[in-house]
């Protein structure tokens, strides 16, 4: 008669097997879970810097949130809001755009800050963006690397030329 199975000892490997695996796994795939979490943080500045050069051409200033139209991920354009991970302040008391995180992420502590300032120079025609964080190599550098370049980005915007008719 044929025995049909496995023997306690391939059991107790491929449970080995696992487990080493699971141990690998779990602390990267956690890793990604932070990183996608904080991927709203580039997308919601992004959108802030494109409202505010559309702003700036048309009135030749800067302008609040409220007024360029922008809506954080967490709906405010006034005030400050919490999404699930971050807390946005359209207070503008000390930067024009900020983002904290209500959460910690990988090694970002709960509390830590994205700013993005602007300037505008030639009578509003060039907006330059800068980014910084106060964790810059645990949240910035880790987490948001795309955040990081939108720093010093500096976008020409120019009156557009009319067509002269000739084609």
């Amino acid at each position: 008669m044929e025995k049909k199975g496995f023997s306690l000892i391939e059991l107790m490997v491929t449970i080995v097997i696992m487990g080493v695996l699971a141990a690998v796994a779990v602390p990267k795939l956690f890793g990604f879970i932070d990183k996608s979490k904080a991927s709203e943080i580039s997308v919601a500045a992004g959108t802030y810097m494109k409202l505010q050069e559309t702003y700036a051409f048309e009135h030749g200033n800067g302008g609040s949130w409220h007024n360029i139209g922008y809506r954080s991920p967490a709906g405010n354009s006034l005030g400050i809001a919490s999404s699930t991970n971050f807390k946005y302040d359209a207070t503008e008391a000390y930067y024009n755009w900020l983002a904290e995180s209500t959460v910690s992420l990988n090694n970002c502590p709960k509390g830590s800050k994205w700013f993005l300032n602007y300037s505008l120079s030639e009578g509003a025609h060039n907006v330059k963006f800068w980014t910084s964080s106060d964790n810059i190599v645990g949240c910035i550098d880790e987490l948001t690397p795309s955040f990081k370049r939108l720093s010093n980005t500096t976008t020409p915007i120019t009156t557009p030329t009319k067509s002269s008719g000739k084609e």
